[in-house]
């Protein structure tokens, strides 16, 4: 572990293999929601619905959230929720795209238009350090499961260009939003995205960082590439935790650092002085 402050770099690798395999890094693959930005994209679109479409989003993303932390509870066939009350894993991919669908509509009905998903952007602020990690990058893309038009209003508010993989949202010749694209990008499937970022670049795993918040983003992460998971520090305790229950005995193998910091300044000047 390297600690400097208020931030620690924990790694299960040598501080010099660690400097060796980070100096070789050209391009980057990134979550968007709480690693770029400390905000969660759907959540704020979400709190310009009326509350009766407001309310009904929460209870989804809750037993969303639930089913992904904490598995599948115990019922019997008397029960009529004995399938729908639980998310088995293999599902996760179906169940992603309808919550999108489900979200997608409610915005379709509450008249959204695209400049409520730019004003969303704005809102949502950068991490420090986020812009200069960026780039820092010869090639990058934002793979997140979250809305498109919203990250690359984001990424333009901030003057910078990147590939963006997420829920596009379609819009009519007055900007009124009238669905999204049926090829949605979900938990599950981000590492078909990040596969096919490196077939269009042709870089190789060893020149590449990845870099999220949760053990979804997991799913972006090869044993070849080089992985970060940030970690604010007041979110220790629960991430640990959330680690712990997640399988962090597989994923740790594939790991190559986690930063425990509010901040990506930390890991731009590790990447920075490792070139060098």
């Amino acid at each position: 572990m390297i600690s400097a402050g208020t931030v620690d770099i924990v790694s299960r690798l040598p501080l010099l293999e660690l400097e060796a395999r980070a100096g070789l890094v050209k391009a980057g693959l990134f979550d968007f929601d709480g690693t770029l930005h400390a905000g969660n994209t759907w959540a704020s679109v979400c709190s310009r619905l009326p509350d009766p479409q407001r309310n009904q989003e929460a209870e989804i993303r809750k037993w969303y959230w639930s089913q992904v932390h904490n598995g599948r509870p115990q019922t019997s066939l008397e029960d009529p929720d004995w399938f729908h009350s639980h998310m088995p894993f293999e599902n996760q991919a179906v169940v992603d795209g309808a919550w999108v669908a489900s979200d997608v509509h409610a915005f379709v009905q509450a008249g959204f238009m695209r400049e409520d998903f730019t004003r969303v952007a704005l809102e949502l602020g950068e991490r420090e350090g986020a812009v200069p990690l960026l780039r820092l990058m010869g090639e990058r893309a934002i793979i997140t499961f979250g809305l498109e038009p919203v990250a690359l209003d984001w990424l333009k508010a901030h003057k910078v260009r990147a590939a963006v993989a997420g829920t596009r949202l379609l819009f009519d010749e007055r900007g009124r939003l009238t669905g999204h694209h049926p090829n949605v990008v979900a938990s599950s499937t981000k590492a078909s995205a990040a596969k096919r970022f490196r077939e269009l670049t042709g870089f190789e795993e060893r020149e590449l960082l990845v870099l999220g918040d949760a053990v979804t983003d997991v799913h972006m992460m090869t044993e070849g590439t080089f992985n970060v998971l940030l970690v604010p520090r007041r979110e220790l305790d629960r991430k640990l935790q959330d680690y712990r229950e997640n399988n962090l005995e597989s994923m740790w193998d594939r790991l190559s650092a986690i930063v425990v910091s509010d901040s990506l300044v930390p890991l731009e000047r590790f990447l920075f002085l490792a070139r060098a």
